[in-house]
């Protein structure tokens, strides 16, 4: 029995691209020629452009204006041009003569919901269009397990191990072909489910942005665990998916696993792309590019491009922690359930927000916090009132005691891992900050943060504390003196005696009789000046119960 997805001469057929486009926002109007007829491609319509005759395209109507009547054309041109069908948004216009006229000349019309981006329906219908053919690859396989099939028979064809990364460079799916050539750091990939950055490899993300501004196969020679690769991008249409990686057998890889290496990554897309499950993939990609940047710092142009930042033009990182956690803290790396809960329902309020208002913003919760990717804006200025309106929608929907850090401009993408370490140090500067407190910058909690730094210190390497200073405060726990708060008011008002006496409610005399004492018990000269900071600066930590530091990368 034929199969009513594949046309006779083996390419695709319009009832098979809609069934492999699924629910992705695109109805069909009408099938003049029925659901059989070919389709072998996607055309961008372009009003200015000459387009070459394309038989058994879906020609993309981008930018038409359907109340336009010079539309009405449009079906004869695509006729000529010897397509099967169009594609147009509807923009709440009535279509009906405009599928007239496509049912007179032969030609099927599909409309696109008026949000959804071109570039996803183009990604969409072309990955379609290529599914049809994968099932002469892969024959019959378990629902999800189409990857694993494919990457297995690149792997059986080059003789190496074969692997399909995403943009995060997660290991989606890998060949396990017994005998092919396969190296170390391929083997931990695999273990991990994650391509592991090599020491010492600076060139490491320049090899992904070889692959993906690339529309050809990329080589790579051996360099020391690694053995020689081949890798090449994986798109749908024009949208980059992944990455799909064999590594070359003994002697080079040959004409034939070449080929075979283009043409697995044309199959693997409709697959790589069902699972990121559009039409939400574009919003998951761009989540998985980001959270990648906040880790690594690296700055890939593609990734850029993805998430809207510009060479030399601004951005900056908002930043939003639920009330009482300290940000990277390590006494809870991984969140707890409730906390877990807390961060899932704010990151989706987030989402939506940034949808109505900025939906060039990208939103992902990693470590704790909620963080907003913000791309200067025009509208926008210095991204300070989303910041604040963003920060008031969470509080009404998840915590009134949300709080928001907001970074400082950058316009190195590459520096986003150091922007990401200011916003959390603001963050945990401002975990008892006042209810109803607006985003914070660093600017407002600088000194606080030193202060935290410092702190941080004294705790990593305790021989840096004064030895005075921990005999005080022991000596004030067990025998209920007050030396420590004493020298901290004394010192808080620059060595006003009556002033700080007066804060202590105690009598002048009795002030000064404690800092002698201070000289005699704990061997504490405050009448040296860095001996005064230093001990005002251990004494204001000690007092004040603050957050763990964060962990160290």
């Amino acid at each position: 029995m034929s199969d009513p997805t594949v046309a006779l001469d083996g390419s695709a057929t319009l009832g098979g691209v809609l069934d492999g486009a699924g629910p992705a926002g695109i109805r069909l109007l009408t099938a003049p020629a029925g659901l059989g007829a070919p389709v072998r491609g996607t055309v961008l319509y372009d009003a200015g452009d000459r387009i070459a005759e394309s038989t058994g395209g879906i020609l993309l109507l981008v930018g038409v204006d359907p109340s336009d009547p010079r539309v009405l054309a449009l079906p004869a041109r695509a006729a000529a041009l010897g397509c099967t069908a169009v594609v147009i948004k509807r923009r709440g216009q009535d279509m009906a003569p405009f599928v007239g006229e496509a049912e007179r000349h032969g030609v099927a019309v599909l409309a696109a919901e008026d949000d959804l981006p071109w570039r996803n329906i183009d990604a969409v219908l072309s990955c379609a269009i290529t599914g049809a053919g994968a099932s002469a690859v892969l024959g019959a396989v378990p629902v999800g397990g189409e990857l694993y099939a494919l990457t297995d028979h690149l792997a059986s064809v080059v003789g190496g191990a074969a692997v399909v990364e995403d943009l995060a460079r997660r290991v989606i799916a890998y060949s396990s072909v017994p005998g092919v050539r396969i190296d170390a750091p391929r083997e931990r990939g695999i273990l991990q489910r994650r391509i592991e950055d090599l020491p010492g490899r600076p060139d490491q993300p320049r090899q992904y942005q070889r692959v993906l501004a690339s529309h050809a196969v990329v080589r790579f020679a051996a360099i020391d665990e690694e053995l020689p690769r081949a890798a090449v991008a994986v798109r749908a249409g024009t949208l980059p998916l992944g990455t799909l990686w064999v590594i070359e057998p003994e002697g080079g890889i040959s004409a034939e696993g070449l080929t075979a290496l283009s043409e697995t990554a044309r199959l693997v897309a409709p697959h790589l792309l069902r699972l990121l499950n559009l039409p939400e993939a574009e919003r998951r990609l761009r989540r998985e590019t980001f959270l990648a940047l906040l880790d690594s710092g690296s700055a890939p142009e593609e990734a850029c491009a993805l998430l809207g930042i510009r060479t030399g033009v601004p951005f900056r990182l908002v930043a939003f922690a639920p009330p009482g956690t300290a940000p990277g803290a390590e006494a809870s790396p991984v969140p707890s359930a409730a906390l877990a809960t807390v961060l899932e329902h704010a990151e989706s309020e987030l989402a939506r927000h940034a949808a109505a208002h900025r939906p060039d913003v990208t939103v992902a919760a990693t470590g704790g916090v909620v963080f907003v990717l913000l791309p200067y804006s025009t509208e926008e200025g210095d991204g300070g009132r989303f910041a604040d309106t963003a920060l008031a929608a969470v509080r009404r929907a998840v915590s009134p005691d949300m709080r928001a850090a907001l970074s400082r401009p950058c316009r190195n993408a590459a520096a986003s891992a150091s922007l990401r370490r200011e916003a959390e140090a603001i963050l945990r500067a401002t975990v008892d900050a006042p209810a109803g407190a607006g985003a914070t910058t660093v600017d407002d909690v600088r000194h606080r943060i030193l202060l935290d730094r410092i702190g941080d210190e004294l705790a990593r390497d305790p021989w840096l504390r004064l030895s005075g200073v921990d005999e005080l405060v022991a000596h004030d726990a067990e025998q209920g003196t007050s030396y420590g708060a004493s020298i901290t008011a004394w010192l808080d008002e620059l060595g006003d005696i009556a002033t700080a006496a007066h804060r202590l409610r105690v009598h002048p005399n009795t002030l000064r009789h404690r800092l002698r004492r201070t000289r005699e018990l704990f061997a504490l000269d405050l009448d040296d000046p860095d001996v005064r900071l230093a001990v005002w600066l251990e004494l204001r930590r000690s007092a004040q119960p603050r957050p763990p530091a964060p962990r160290t990368p």
